[in-house]
């Protein structure tokens, strides 16, 4: 309490030190919370994406000529691999069949409604595994059944294609409170609505859409949700034996899956819409954590080490009146936590309104995003994660600590006499 005392009573004494020091410590725990809370909506198990920590994509498979080494091409997955094999996987608790999102939403598709009015949608092509996958919560109706997906006849001349559409593109359709499963939109074809989920933000890349349609015959991406207890290693030892059944079956391309399996964490953590592997993840990541902590660090370092300067003849006296060295780096321990955790707090403030005020730009920078997203909305759990404030700060406290006593424990290993006679 005494240490308390004193520390508010030199925060009131120095209020342009104690409100640089408050300043620098908000801004470096801003910086690295934003960072932290994009990454997290990215990568944690937020609703609908509830089995990230599980999920594995695979991007089709890679094929070799067998006279011609050099000839290479990405494939896909026929709609009778996709039933016969990839549903059936051992290691897999579910598995989904897509399309890449960015073949239909790099240009903004339009519903055309009775009224001739065009309302623009963000289209995804899924399977009836899909809404396994994610947890959407259905307003009304229901998901697509296995045997509406993967089936030719979705596209045949004249059909009617089976579609879910979000809440807020039924509103502009249909009007509020209006339920509008049976009904019927033109989408080039003509689609009849058989399920209304909930608006879903769109910083869930993998699973956002305004608009799904059934797949018909091949996938681009397959989405696998790992069962419990079984590892990646597991499914790649599956897949291989998939690659060499095409292969066999195949006497002029020799199939495999190299570079087309990657788990959620090193999908999202990549950059340009292509897989990293996960040492250049971290070489990426490393001089942001660098300038974001270190510099912050070295620059209060800094002003700590000037301001020990400035009261070497204050320490001086107190070690001439029996005050122990232990005893004034107590007090500069003091002084510093509390400037820390005035810091933090506020450095939460700030984190907060960046988020917000940036949304569009900083969920949207990190990651792999292929096409043009409508606005994120942002969720109490994507903006505050306890462990991430609690672990940011306590990492801003260590270095800042580092930062105050190491000059002062240079400072206070002055002589006494040579401490009393230093000029302030």
């Amino acid at each position: 309490m005494r240490y308390l005392r004193q520390a508010l009573a030199m925060m009131r004494e120095e209020k342009l030190f104690s409100s640089i020091y408050i300043l620098g410590t908000a801004l470096a725990i801003a910086f690295t919370m934003v960072m932290a809370v994009v990454y997290y909506a990215k990568l944690a198990d937020i609703a609908p994406e509830v089995n990230r920590s599980r999920t594995v994509y695979l991007q089709g498979m890679v094929k070799r000529s067998v006279q011609d080494t050099l000839r290479r091409q990405s494939t896909s997955y026929t709609a009778t691999e996709v039933k016969e094999w990839l549903y059936t996987l051992k290691s897999a608790e579910v598995v989904s069949a897509t399309i890449n999102a960015s073949r239909y939403t790099s240009d903004r598709q339009y519903l055309k409604c009775d009224n001739h009015k065009l309302v623009p949608v963000v289209t995804r092509i899924v399977d009836a595994n899909f809404f396994k996958v994610y947890q959407f919560r259905f307003v009304y109706g229901r998901p697509f059944t296995q045997e509406e997906c993967l089936n030719e006849n979705n596209y045949i001349e004249n059909a009617v294609m089976p579609a879910i559409i979000s809440r807020d593109i039924a509103e502009q359709a249909f009007g509020k409170d209006v339920d509008p499963v049976g009904k019927t939109l033109n989408y080039g074809f003509i689609i009849r609505i058989v399920g209304v989920i909930e608006p879903t933000s769109s910083i869930m890349e993998e699973s956002f859409g305004q608009l799904f349609l059934a797949l018909d015959q091949e996938a681009e991406q397959v989405i696998v949700v790992l069962k419990k207890g079984c590892t990646v290693k597991d499914l790649e030892k599956e897949l291989e034996e998939i690659a060499h059944k095409r292969s066999v079956s195949d006497k002029e391309w020799d199939y495999s899956l190299h570079g087309t399996i990657f788990p959620h964490a090193q999908w999202k953590m990549s950059d340009d819409g292509v897989a990293m592997s996960w040492s250049s993840i971290l070489k990426s990541l490393f001089p942001k954590v660098f300038v974001l902590l270190l510099v912050p660090a070295l620059n209060l370092s800094g002003l700590v080490a000037a301001r020990m300067r400035r009261r070497l003849a204050e320490m001086g006296v107190r070690k001439a009146f029996g005050a122990t060295r232990r005893t004034l780096l107590n007090q500069v321990i003091s002084e510093n936590l509390l400037l820390t955790l005035c810091g933090g707090f506020v450095g939460l403030l700030i984190t907060w309104l960046l988020l917000y005020v940036f949304r569009s730009w900083l969920f949207f920078a990190v990651g792999n995003t292929a096409f043009t997203l409508p606005e994120p909305t942002v969720a109490g759990e994507m903006l505050f994660s306890p462990l991430i404030f609690v672990i940011a700060l306590a990492v801003c406290i260590l270095l800042n600590l580092m930062a105050a006593l190491i000059p002062a424990w240079l400072s206070l290993r002055n002589p006494i006499v040579e401490s009393m006679n230093e000029k302030k």
